[in-house]
């Protein structure tokens, strides 16, 4: 029996310049701060209290927080990630500066940083952006994995992710009516490569183009719109190498009845159905992934 997750609920960043990481979440992506100190700042996109976390540390820490239902849910997870030899770690000091009932952290064999918080609060004020970018909240984060297969495997039989499609090795998985919450894509090294908020709609997609193209280097893939779930995106650079994309319109799927998964090549046409210019690596098929095992009795291309 799986145990359900029910929300993405935030996504952790480090930092070098905890600073300028604000000013371009404030600027360039609308995101309300909520609390701010020498060493975190949290803020909003919607209905929860927080969406994301910058934290003044190493760049490379970072981490995903996923919602389960009760505490009856960390310990079945404990049990369940311990048969596959992966320690979930209690932290009662970091659930109390996360502001959630209880949270549990671990480490996929891949080298995400998963956490998993039970209660989590809301906003009981509406949230009030710093920018008016249209965004309607945190729609799903892209991660670099060194172990898809693994990772895969492990996030949809202990936790019930649905696989939605698969681009080449990269997988896109879903657990609520969204085509997907996470993608996950081969690389050498573990990591968010992309933070993706929900916009109202085509115009604002649009306006972050023409607000940013002045700027070349800024836009690293798109205006454009994904055949796999049918969103209008554009992604573009943020500040500690990390990517973040808006995204509209997109698949709506019955998460009772989901379609069956669909495999597309590997390459950028996968991930762009109008062809825009791709700087990403693990989006055209440049990215340095670990080597694959040859199945039995056939060679490794």
């Amino acid at each position: 029996m799986s145990i359900a997750i029910e929300q993405l609920r935030y996504v952790v960043l480090g930092t070098r310049d905890l600073e300028a990481a604000r000013r371009f979440a404030s600027a360039e992506l609308g995101l309300q701060a909520v609390h701010e100190s020498a060493d975190e700042i949290t803020l909003r996109s919607d209905e929860r209290q927080y969406s994301v976390v910058l934290a003044k540390d190493d760049a490379r820490r970072q981490a995903i927080g996923l919602e389960v239902r009760d505490d009856a849910a960390l310990l079945a997870a404990t049990a369940a990630l311990e048969a596959r030899g992966i320690a979930l770690v209690r932290d009662p000091a970091l659930a109390s500066r996360r502001n959630v009932r209880a949270l549990a952290a671990f480490t996929t064999p891949g080298g995400v940083r998963v956490e998993l918080v039970v209660r989590p609060q809301n906003q009981a004020w509406r949230f009030f952006p710093a920018r008016d970018a249209g965004i309607t909240g945190l729609a799903a984060v892209s991660l670099r994995s060194t172990d898809v297969a693994a990772d895969e495997a492990l996030l949809s039989e202990v936790f019930g992710l649905r696989v939605a499609d698969w681009v080449g090795d990269a997988v896109y998985l879903g657990f609520d009516s969204a085509h997907h919450r996470l993608a996950l894509h081969p690389a050498s090294r573990a990591g968010v490569l992309a933070v993706e908020f929900g916009v109202e709609g085509i115009n604002q997609v649009m306006q972050q183009f023409y607000r940013l193209r002045s700027g070349p280097e800024s836009i690293v893939h798109g205006p454009g719109r994904r055949p796999v779930s049918e969103q209008v995106f554009l992604t573009f650079q943020g500040p500690d190498e990390l990517l973040f994309a808006f995204v509209a319109d997109g698949t709506k799927v019955d998460p009772a009845a989901p379609p069956r998964p669909r495999q597309f090549a590997d390459g950028a046409a996968s991930h762009c159905g109008w062809g825009s210019e791709c700087r990403v690596p693990e989006l055209d098929g440049r990215a340095a992934a670990p080597a694959r095992p040859a199945l039995r009795g056939v060679p490794r291309p």
